[in-house]
């Protein structure tokens, strides 16, 4: 068997690939759904409104948005009427989006929306962002450039649904546009993403998400100040917590366990415990690939101190045992790897541990 280097890369196989397109599908097609529900309900909101008005609104073209985009911008104020009559729009279609997105200015009237007084605007105008972010790279570029910052940093604020919905804005421009991820990411919004992610707020499972998907399309433009405060602050998630099952494979991506961050022991520990949940619990296989490397780099840091219990060769072999038994050969590969490492520590006689092993075939 031929060995990599002891510290994992974070390069995922085509077969990761297919799964994780899947799960970002999945998410975005959930997400239209529920955009598309609170939009009805929004729009229902107001006594005697008839069924024939919905049916109207229900089919909106690429002539209603430009005349809607032009009468906005010449006022140069947005009514929450003309913000949930967008919102509908821009979930018709991508024609749509583009015939917005086009028009100079247009764009600037929303994010004027999320500088006013009124929190009920600023939800009416990030959920109207929400679906034109729908669009193409360019389209998402434009909202990064012109509201990102807002969004950011309401992302510290208290009202949920204003939260979560400028969550769901970031999680597709993050998923579309690698330029637009590289300007979100200047505006500290991993740092942010991670204490929602971490603190029980009803908004974990969004910043999960929106964590996964800069793990997977931008890792590269994360700073080293932002994983370090990620290695910093790794104990205060959980492996009970909402969305905890994207948890090793940001780890990972970010490199997080790197040779050049220094890790506590309660961070460690944390690493340790999460590991030890995924192990027992009956989580697909790619996460428990993720959690096998990064304890595989842990190993490689050489203290046995970081370990806990799984530093007991009886332990160690126990666990991997289990994880062999279930015969996945990309899990197996991984399990050699961190194997590897751990016999490399000499924390025992390296024939019986190997001796103890139950590797199938």
């Amino acid at each position: 068997i031929l060995f990599k280097l002891k510290q994992m890369d974070s390069v995922t196989t085509p077969v990761e690939n297919i799964l994780l397109r899947s799960k970002i599908r999945g998410y975005a097609r959930d997400q239209r759904l529920e955009c598309r529900i609170k939009a009805k309900d929004a729009l229902r909101i107001g006594l005697g409104q008839v069924k024939e008005e919905m049916a109207a609104l229900e089919s909106l073209g690429t002539k209603d948005v430009t005349g809607m985009a032009g009468r906005i911008k010449r006022r140069k104020h947005a009514t929450s009427e003309d913000l949930c009559r967008l919102s509908l729009a821009f979930l018709q279609g991508s024609d749509n989006i583009n015939a917005f997105a086009i028009i100079p200015g247009a764009i600037q009237v929303l994010v004027k929306e999320l500088t006013g007084p009124h929190i009920q605007r600023h939800i009416d105008a990030v959920e109207c962002l929400c679906n034109l972010s729908l669009g193409e790279a360019h389209v998402s570029e434009k909202i990064a450039s012109l509201a990102g910052s807002y969004m950011v940093t309401y992302l510290d604020g208290k009202e949920e649904r204003l939260k979560r919905s400028c969550l769901w804005t970031l999680a597709n421009i993050l998923a579309t546009c690698d330029k637009a991820g590289r300007i979100l990411l200047q505006m500290q919004l991993v740092p942010k993403l991670w204490r929602l992610y971490s603190e029980p707020n009803g908004c974990q499972a969004d910043a999960g998400f929106c964590l996964y998907l800069v793990a997977t399309h931008c890792r590269q433009h994360v700073s080293a100040d932002d994983r370090r405060y990620i290695a910093q602050n790794l104990h205060q998630k959980k492996p009970e917590d909402p969305a905890s099952e994207y948890f090793m494979y940001i780890v990972h991506q970010l490199e997080i366990v790197g040779q050049d961050l220094k890790l506590g022991t309660k961070q460690a520990e944390c690493l340790v415990h999460f590991f030890e949940a995924t192990v027992s619990s009956s989580v697909d296989n790619l996460c428990l690939i993720y959690g096998v490397r990064v304890m595989a780099n842990l190993v490689a840091k050489g203290d046995p101190k970081l370990l806990g219990g799984l530093a007991e060769p009886q332990n160690f072999v126990k666990t991997l045992n289990h994880l062999f038994a279930k015969r996945d050969s990309q899990l197996n590969l991984d399990l050699v790897r961190l194997l590897r490492n751990f016999l490399h520590l000499n924390l025992s006689d390296s024939n019986v541990i190997l001796d103890s092993l139950q590797i199938y075939a």
